[in-house]
């Protein structure tokens, strides 16, 4: 049998069922946004550790002339290498379903191989074999290619080749296609011949013995690697050394994840903020009870304990309802990461702490949100607590002499708003609450503008509709005349460049980044300064070693983020086709998320000895899609027939489709917090309101013997629900200003630095007043039909 302590706690949970069912499932919302977001990291966490790190994820790769068994086994004999293995990527055109796609195919000395880059089939054949290629798993559904069905592929100016899928297969170790926008495949060198190249291999991929070296360490490994094949009489070309054991968007997903965990710790506090206001309200109406429970020898602990253990009771019952949904979102969610990662999910369970840790908080959090009124209430006096006046009294509340008059407004809204401030402390905690929620949907709302502003100011600064890459390079002068010559075409410009890399003191060097030789008077982009200047028309050269002169170097934001030690003014050696050559770094200027610098294009034509080209950007006179690859399909025909295929081609408008694709999604995750948020904060206005509905039960009897209708009582209730809520829009507006730095930075460490809107804008302000407007009205809805429920004779014997 139930003691009669915790049946007297059972009873004043069902007496407070409406507001208790509240608090619950304020905190059930607010522990399945916070328990999903750490399921999914949780999980998230153990798929990188059971599927990308133990698929030996390759240390570095170095490409050269060929790789040959001799040359592998001497770099597998080397005392820091675990494991050695030759490929050969090529860029391809690939053709399905009637559209042309950029691919990248890949061929290994073995493809089954499981101590490197370990490549995990998923239906179909594998490996692949001599007369079909394997999609990429997460190329498959948007290659439009089926198993079984050929797909076209075309390399440079070689004839089309048809092929079969024959499977598919998993590379953990590349981005996801569907995002890159490429077709990620895997083919036989038998394949690649028919394709017109070489069946040889040219780059070396190895695995480092002590996986827990950092990048620096790996780096200075394959130095030595390269320093070995350079020494056998062969040219390393590029040396390419990725974060050990970390996926290419891990960070990303890490900061993001993080910043999301952040905003759902929040929420479980503004969840406590209900807890607290349900305690305090139920022991105001019981201070007698527990006068005269210690008047008959109720010691404090006893008190004490059946308080907080209701208040366990409440978290235990939200923990049932969030946890298993937290798992289902959860798992959901980290399906979507993986999937952003190139990860299998299937076969993987959430690990059990993440789950006990969420029991822990859930159950836990009401317990110590109401810790501080359940001690504060347990101190008084028996004679304090025999003489409290009730729950209706007008302790914590104004005064009549410190009542707020407003010249010009009637008796019942006068009353309403008065009465907003009766409970000074619950309101603000309810006011908070929605502020909170507020700030970060404002915040969100300015993220998005400034994300859509920096790619607005990125693709403004770029006048050109289509960039074609050529199978081979070509005389400038020819590929622009011939482009020119094209019916459609306004304008053209050959652009060329290749892949640099900086080098360090001690003979190392920075990871490949795309260094693009473009008219210095170029009418085709002119990205946003944002210190030094740009490049001179007079600028001739880039020497040499051996020379003295330098030639001018404007570097992207983002390069300058992964070299620090850049800045204009300085000078830096950059080696390009395995020559030293100095430049002078005269800007720094914003070109989206991508490492690059541009040089001219005269200073890099004086570099190599040649004024050879393979990219093309026109601008067309056609303004739609269908008008453009009109043009683009005139063009490829043209360079054809001039001796100069094309390998790909790429829209501007699908190039900025596919990066607002990438940032929006980012801050559409980062806005979903704002939502929990504002639920939570409305059911803390219900609560709120309900509670004060309680404590004037009394009031609400004598306006109804006096005459006032429904109508009426209910209006009181709604107005006094609308003050609160425009308060809180009122808070929310300044409190959104840190919390816009704050997601601006977060952002920035997802992706890159936009620009910090601070203000919310007009729109923004106003549609976040109407929902909150809505949000208030429809959390006074129950407790003002409660209101007009309640008999009259009942009202005014209530105490």
């Amino acid at each position: 049998m139930l003691d009669a302590r915790w049946r007297k706690m059972l009873r004043d949970v069902w007496l407070h069922k409406s507001r208790s069912l509240l608090v619950v499932l304020a905190i059930a919302i607010g522990m399945v946004a916070a328990g999903a977001l750490l399921d999914a990291w949780a999980l998230v966490q153990r798929v990188t550790a059971e599927t990308y790190r133990a698929s030996h994820p390759v240390s570095a790769t170095l490409k050269l002339d060929v790789v040959d068994a001799a040359l592998l086994a001497q770099v597998r004999a080397l005392p820091d290498i675990a494991a050695v293995r030759a490929r050969r990527s090529v860029l391809a055109a690939v053709q399905s379903d009637g559209t042309r796609r950029t691919g990248v195919l890949y061929a290994y000395d073995d493809f089954e191989r499981q101590n490197i880059g370990r490549l995990q089939s998923e239906h179909g054949t594998w490996p692949p074999r001599d007369d079909g290629i394997v999609i990429e798993q997460s190329s498959l559904e948007f290659s439009a290619a089926n198993v079984g069905e050929p797909v076209t592929l075309q390399v440079g100016k070689s004839a089309p080749v048809a092929v079969s899928v024959t499977g598919v297969a998993r590379d953990v170790g590349l981005a996801p296609g569907w995002m890159e926008h490429i077709v990620y495949a895997f083919a036989t060198p038998a394949t690649l011949a028919r394709l017109g190249v070489p069946d040889s291999f040219n780059e070396l991929q190895f695995v480092v013995r002590d996986t827990a070296l950092d990048r620096d360490a790996v780096r200075r490994i394959a130095y030595e690697v390269k320093a070995l094949i350079e020494r056998g009489g062969q040219h390393v070309a590029n040396v390419d050394v990725p974060v050990p054991g970390q996926h290419m968007h891990a960070a990303q997903m890490d900061s993001l994840m993080l910043t999301q965990g952040a905003f759902g710790l929040l929420t479980l506090l503004v969840c406590a903020f209900l807890v607290v206001n349900l305690i305090t309200a139920m022991l105001a109406g019981q201070t007698r009870e527990i006068g005269v429970m210690k008047a008959i020898g109720a010691r404090p602990n006893q008190i004490v304990g059946m308080y907080l253990g209701m208040a366990l009771l409440l978290g235990l019952l939200a923990s049932m309802l969030a946890l298993p949904a937290a798992m289902v979102i959860g798992r959901q969610y980290a399906a979507l990461k993986a999937e952003m990662l190139n990860f299998p999910l299937a076969g993987h369970a959430i690990p059990w702490w993440a789950i006990a840790l969420q029991l822990a908080v859930g159950v836990l959090l009401p317990v110590a949100a109401a810790a501080i009124p359940v001690l504060r209430a347990c101190r008084l006096s028996v004679q304090a607590a025999l003489c409290d006046p009730g729950i209706a009294a007008a302790h914590g509340g104004f005064h009549l002499r410190r009542q707020i008059a407003i010249g010009g407004l009637g008796r019942p809204l006068a009353l309403s708003i008065n009465n907003a401030f009766r409970r000074r402390q619950r309101m603000l905690l309810t006011l908070l609450a929605l502020a909170a929620g507020g700030a970060v949907f404002l915040g969100a709302a300015n993220l998005r503008n400034a994300v859509r502003g920096s790619v607005d100011l990125l693709f403004s600064s770029q006048h050109y509709d289509v960039l074609l890459r050529l199978s081979e390079p070509r005389s400038v002068d020819a590929i622009e005349t011939t482009a020119r010559a094209v019916d459609g075409v306004e304008r053209a410009e050959a652009w060329a460049g290749g892949s640099a890399s900086i080098a360090h003191a001690g003979g190392t060097l920075s990871n490949a980044f795309a260094l693009v030789a473009l008219p210095a008077d170029s009418t085709m982009v002119q990205p946003a300064l944002e210190a030094g200047r740009w490049l001179d028309r007079s600028d001739r050269s880039g020497s040499d070693r051996g020379g003295s002169d330098r030639g001018d170097l404007v570097i992207s934001r983002s390069l300058g983020k992964d070299e620090p030690a850049l800045a204009p003014g300085m000078q830096t050696t950059l080696v390009v086709d395995g020559r030293e050559t100095h430049w002078n770094i005269v800007g720094i200027v914003d070109s989206g998320p991508q490492a690059l610098a541009f040089v001219s294009r005269r200073a890099f034509a004086a570099l190599r000895g040649d004024d050879r080209a393979s990219t093309l950007v026109v601008a067309t006179t056609a303004h739609t899609a269908a008008g453009q690859l009109d043009t683009i399909l005139r063009l490829r025909g043209e360079l054809e027939r001039a001796g100069m295929p094309v390998a790909s081609s790429q829209l501007l408008s699908e190039t900025r489709r596919v990066l607002d694709d990438h940032l929006l999604m980012v801050v559409d995750f980062l806005g979903i917090m704002a939502w929990v948020m504002i639920a939570v904060g409305g059911m803390g206005l219900a609560s709120t309101m309900s509670l004060a509905v309680l404590e004037r039960t009394r009031e609400i009897g004598v306006m109804r013997a006096i005459g006032a209708r429904h109508g009426a009582i209910m209006a009181l209730i709604q107005i006094e629900g609308l003050v609160i809520a425009v308060l809180g829009w009122l808070v929310s507006l300044p409190l959104s200003i840190p919390m816009s730095a704050a997601l601006a930075s977060a952002f920035g460490r997802v992706m890159f630095a936009v620009p910090t809107r601070y203000l919310p804008d007009a729109a923004g302000a106003l549609g976040w007043l109407v929902m909150i407007v809505c949000v208030s009205l429809l959390a006074c809805a129950l407790p003002a039909l409660r209101a007009t429920r309640i008999p009259t004779a009942v009202a005014l014997n209530y105490q």
